[in-house]
């Protein structure tokens, strides 16, 4: 038998059984959706006991047959009913009368929920504003729990707590996330472009450093985990409070409707979108609405830009062990959750960054060594290309020209040094191009152009609270082929 090794091809990564369920309901052909609408409430009823809820059973005959409840459930000490609907298109108001017909023949205090996958007709959500009496799920509700993005318990709790609030009982996704902090932005002052004393810039022949803002006031959004730029010229810091957006010529910034507790550099499309990565989901953000593009990753992960406008996703739970424990995945992100493809990486060390070159090559660097896989090679990693890293411990990384890979990070130098360098994904040389010293560590890298960057730091030194530093780097030809 031929083996994906054999061939080269990628090798299909493992993925939570949730995910690999949904991506099979979606492979109903038309015609098959009462077997769809089947297998659909059996899928509900697990998304629900996973995400945390009680006494979740499926396909509930009523007394004497009178009926039947597609899921039941308990939040708490509150029963529910499910009426599940996957449709070719948007429910009208007759399903929502069915399921809150069923409450005359059960007990005071049972609370309905209608599923729909394919949304409601604007009838239906202008009813539902002022008659709260049913809760409307859709789609995005239902991706948001299968993803991982949100937990079936809390999304109920969430929704009953908005609802109570504001009336209504259709609430988007978007609002059941939060969207960053409501109180004002944190502010941020210019610099002088030569720097302040105590954090030089060293850079080499050709390279320039330019210093360009940081924290005025003591920090209020808590830890910075990545940078990216957009079309307008913002840059968007990811920060455990919400994405910021930033004006680097003014230091100006406002909150970004993402929620909290993003990770990682955000990742902006051609179409304007924002692709933001949460808990173990990829959320695309267009205006104020959220739906899933990926999710089930396992391990951390970080966005990374495709050569042909696609994203993708990598993620890591550390080398994979013989018990099968552990690994490397690259994901392909598609249009919907349900188009997301995910694939082995095969590499038996640490990862500290990957990195899509342009060229379509799959950079790793991790401890003490670095290796360039493509996916004719079935992103494999094999021990005999693997090459000694160059001597900084990598902690942003980003592509830069056809076949080159800029790591920033800690040096082995004595006390608190970080450096920045390009490598030759071809050939692994490394050339420096800038070092930090007395700076606590590097935070995240962006494109400005084709010649130049931005370098977000971190000079906080014995301090806990952030105190971010950005600087404008450029990076001449010889260093990016």
């Amino acid at each position: 038998m031929t083996t994906h090794a054999e061939t080269g091809s990628p090798m299909p990564a493992r993925t939570t059984p949730l995910m690999a369920s949904y991506q099979e309901l979606h492979r109903y052909a038309p015609g098959q959706e009462a077997a769809r609408g089947q297998r659909f409430n059996a899928f509900l009823a697990d998304v629900l006991r996973w995400g945390g809820l009680q006494d979740v059973v499926s396909d509930q005959r009523g007394l004497d047959g009178r009926d039947e409840t597609d899921v039941a459930f308990m939040l708490g000490y509150t029963p529910y009913i499910v009426e599940a609907k996957w449709e070719r298109h948007p429910i009208e108001i007759s399903p929502r009368s069915k399921i809150n017909g069923r409450l005359d023949g059960r007990p005071p205090g049972v609370r309905p929920v209608l599923v729909s996958m394919s949304g409601f007709t604007s009838t239906v959500l202008n009813f539902a504003d002022y008659y709260a009496d049913v809760v409307l799920l859709d789609r995005t509700h239902v991706e948001a729990m299968v993803s991982g993005l949100i937990s079936a318990e809390t999304l109920f709790y969430r929704h009953l707590a908005v609802t109570s609030r504001r009336g209504g009982s259709y609430v988007p996704l978007a609002d059941l996330l939060g969207n960053g902090r409501q109180e004002p932005s944190p502010s941020l002052v210019r610099f002088p472009a030569q720097g302040i004393d105590g954090f030089p810039a060293i850079a080499e022949p050709g390279v320039t450093a330019t210093h360009v803002l940081t924290a005025g006031a003591g920090w209020t959004a808590g830890e910075i985990d990545g940078l990216t730029h957009t079309d307008d010229g913002r840059l968007l810091w990811t920060t455990m409070d919400g994405v910021l957006g930033v004006h680097p010529a003014t230091g100006r910034t406002a909150w970004t409707a993402a929620p909290t507790l993003c990770k990682g550099p955000a990742l902006t499309t051609p179409g304007g979108d924002t692709l933001v990565l949460a808990e173990t989901a990829v959320l695309r953000l267009t205006g104020e609405q959220a739906t899933l593009l990926g999710g089930g990753l396992q391990g951390p992960g970080q966005l990374m830009p495709g050569r042909d406008g696609s994203a993708w996703v990598f993620a890591s739970q550390g080398p994979r062990t013989a018990q099968g424990a552990g690994g490397h995945t690259l994901t392909r992100l598609g249009d919907t959750l349900a188009d997301s493809t995910s694939y082995d990486v095969v590499f038996q060390g640490r990862v500290n960054q990957a990195v899509l070159a342009r060229s379509g090559a799959l950079f790793l660097a991790g401890g003490g060594w670095d290796v360039t896989t493509r996916q004719e090679d079935g992103w494999r990693c094999p021990r005999d290309r693997w090459s000694e890293s160059v001597p900084l411990t990598p902690q942003a990384s980003l592509a830069v020209g056809e076949h080159t890979v800029l790591l920033a990070g800690r040096t082995g130098q004595g006390g608190i040094e970080q450096a920045l360098v390009a490598v030759d994904t071809r050939t692994h040389r490394s050339t420096p191009l800038l070092r930090l010293p007395n700076t606590t560590h590097i935070t995240s890298l962006t494109a400005d152009g084709e010649d130049a960057v931005h370098l977000l730091t971190d000079i906080r030194g014995n301090d806990p609270t952030p105190r971010p530093h950005l600087l404008h780097v450029t990076i001449p030809p010889s260093a990016r082929p």
